[in-house]
């Protein structure tokens, strides 16, 4: 028996999120089970920057259900995230979850690799905003496999599994969890698949979240988007280089520096 993790962000009761959710679960197999753990009941603090948990062998200092849920998270064969859109962007207590990163990062060998789905729901097409493109990044900052994310449409609960669609697409995503990922859609940067591009010169692009680089050139019928190197932002070694090197270093340095930069703060008490 393969047990699903359904982290589910929405404060509501049966929302469009937890049923595709259970669809999604459903569409997995016989031989999976499901278990739901509702973010908005946890206690979930924010991040002080203190670093503490930068050290070997620290935890965060902070006391609250962190590591309840990375215990579940460790546990767990499958993950499927959902989460509403609210104000063009995910729920807030994903964000909350996002920026505990760097307590998390201290496990991602336990969490490297674990399957992975997102569901994003919305009332209104056109207002999605940036909300799947930052669950995506959250899944791949934790060091989970993304196999695939969707944006369902549903101002109601219980309409989002109601439009055209949305089935087998749930269907597809409970297939893809334990089996081959999606490829990126169109526009989504083929690595991380954001759908935020800036563009800092003419017929240069560059993928907001991992910075994979595009050239945009003029085809025949239509503009062709051909990608450079990937910057390899979500892999794991350059990951760990990040949590465990920079910013331990950035730990040592302040150390050093720390009656310099006490003087420099004391100046705007």
């Amino acid at each position: 028996m393969k047990k699903i993790l359904g982290l589910i962000a929405s404060k509501r009761n049966l929302a469009n999120g937890e049923i595709i959710a259970k669809e999604v679960a459903a569409a997995a197999g016989d031989h999976c089970q499901l278990e739901i753990v509702r973010l908005a009941e946890l206690k979930l603090e924010l991040c002080r920057g203190c670093y503490v948990c930068l050290a070997p062998d620290k935890q965060c200092p902070v006391n609250d259900d962190l590591y309840f849920l990375l215990e579940k998270m460790r546990t767990a064969d499958g993950i499927i995230l959902a989460a509403p859109c609210y104000a063009l962007g995910p729920a807030a207590v994903t964000k909350v979850l996002s920026d505990r990163i760097i307590a998390l990062a201290q496990y991602i060998d336990d969490l490297w690799g674990k399957p992975c789905v997102v569901i994003a729901t919305a009332g209104i097409e056109g207002w999605e905003g940036y909300t799947l493109s930052a669950l995506n990044a959250m899944i791949r900052f934790i060091g989970l496999d993304l196999k695939d994310s969707r944006m369902f449409l549903g101002a109601l609960p219980g309409d989002g599994i109601l439009r055209e669609g949305a089935l087998t697409r749930a269907g597809e995503m409970g297939q893809a969890l334990f089996g081959k990922a999606r490829q990126s859609g169109i526009g989504e940067c083929p690595v991380c698949w954001s759908e935020i591009w800036k563009f800092p010169e003419p017929a240069t692009a560059v993928c907001s979240i991992c910075g994979q680089t595009a050239s945009l050139v003029a085809g025949e019928k239509e503009i062709q988007w051909v990608y450079g190197v990937s910057s390899g932002r979500f892999e794991k070694e350059n990951l760990k280089a990040h949590f465990h090197g920079w910013l331990s270093g950035k730990v040592q340095e302040f150390m050093t520096r720390r009656k310099e930069l006490a003087a420099v703060r004391n100046c705007y008490k």
